[in-house]
């Protein structure tokens, strides 16, 4: 909430010209002196977290009939604050409030849509982040926030003009952001855009075993398998521990054509009658593949016990199977 409260701050400082008093005198508009230390107040309370002080300020202020400007800074605190306290409605009350007063800030557009994105509300985020790119095309959150949105929406070319922008802006320094760019091209199948991600990604972080794991999905989709089995036993060496990584591991061993290798790699999570649907499938699939009709069989049996799951129903498809050409 702090880290939250302080990009808010850093959000509203850079949105416009710092204000003062003595300014405003300068052109003749004393009147405008208690609006301006009101909206001070605010933003020194707002800096120190305090909004109820800010909601006070805030009613305060717009009695003394301030300026345009002075208005628009004050909205802008006070949706800040609803923010930061966990009242999204309320914040998007004022930011609409102010996005209609003051069409050409873009500070609303922003705010407003990070809140919709953070909602899932895409198709309402999408269109405020091209407000804001229209008016500030190096914006890096929204042109991230673009991306997710298109992405979200299921347009993955959409999505890739705007996160490529995004982490070329970051300088490829924003490992998150790199991981969900990759994540989304893996979806689109664009193993090119993906395998580069993921390579930059693993400059920045080495030791990342998620980094070597999205990196053996890109290999398998380019049928590369023994070098997606690579990439996962590097994932092992940084995660020796991870189930997932070790199963999916056998199973590309198992589409690489090590059906001996798969088998004894899934076995190991079946030791002193473990029960793993998962495990036992990926056996029942290696020892099919060996031509061990009885020991995939019970396997498969064991891996159809929950019924109604996705792995019981490939595992009873497949055993339905072998049983009807046993039959032939």
């Amino acid at each position: 909430m702090k880290f939250f409260n302080a990009a808010l701050f850093c959000a509203l400082s850079l949105s416009g010209p710092g204000l003062n008093a003595g300014a405003f005198r300068f052109f003749g508009l004393g009147s405008e002196t208690g609006a301006l230390e009101l909206l001070e107040s605010m933003r020194s309370d707002f800096g120190k977290g305090n909004c109820e002080a800010v909601s006070l300020a805030g009613d305060l202020l717009f009695k003394e009939k301030p300026s345009s400007e002075t208005r628009k800074h004050a909205y802008k605190y006070l949706g800040a604050c609803y923010e930061s306290r966990g009242l999204p409605d309320r914040a998007i009350s004022v930011y609409e409030l102010g996005r209609g007063l003051y069409p050409g800030e873009v500070f609303f557009s922003a705010r407003l849509a990070a809140i919709y994105l953070k909602a899932g509300l895409y198709a309402t985020a999408a269109p405020l982040f091209k407000d804001v790119i229209e008016n500030r095309p190096d914006d890096i959150e929204a042109n991230a926030g673009l991306g997710k949105s298109y992405s979200e929406m299921g347009f993955l070319a959409r999505a890739k003009d705007y996160y490529s922008r995004a982490v070329i802006l970051g300088d490829f320094k924003d490992m998150a952001l790199m991981k969900e760019y990759a994540w989304w091209m893996i979806k689109k199948r664009d193993w090119a855009e993906a395998e580069l991600i993921l390579a930059r990604a693993l400059k920045l972080d080495p030791g990342d075993a998620g980094i070597y794991a999205a990196l053996s999905r890109v290999y398998s989709g380019k049928d590369d398998y023994k070098s997606a089995a690579a990439a996962l036993s590097a994932a092992l060496e940084r995660e020796p521990e991870s189930r997932s990584f070790a199963l999916e591991r056998a199973l590309v061993q198992l589409l690489a054509g090590d059906a001996a290798g798969a088998a004894g790699a899934a076995a190991d999570f079946l030791k002193d009658g473990a029960q793993d649907p998962f495990a036992s499938l990926i056996k029942g699939l290696a020892l099919y593949k060996k031509g061990d009709l009885a020991g995939a069989r019970g396997a498969l049996a064991a891996a159809g016990k929950d019924d109604g799951t996705f792995v019981a129903r490939i595992a009873g498809a497949l055993l339905a199977e072998i049983n009807s050409r046993s039959k032939i």
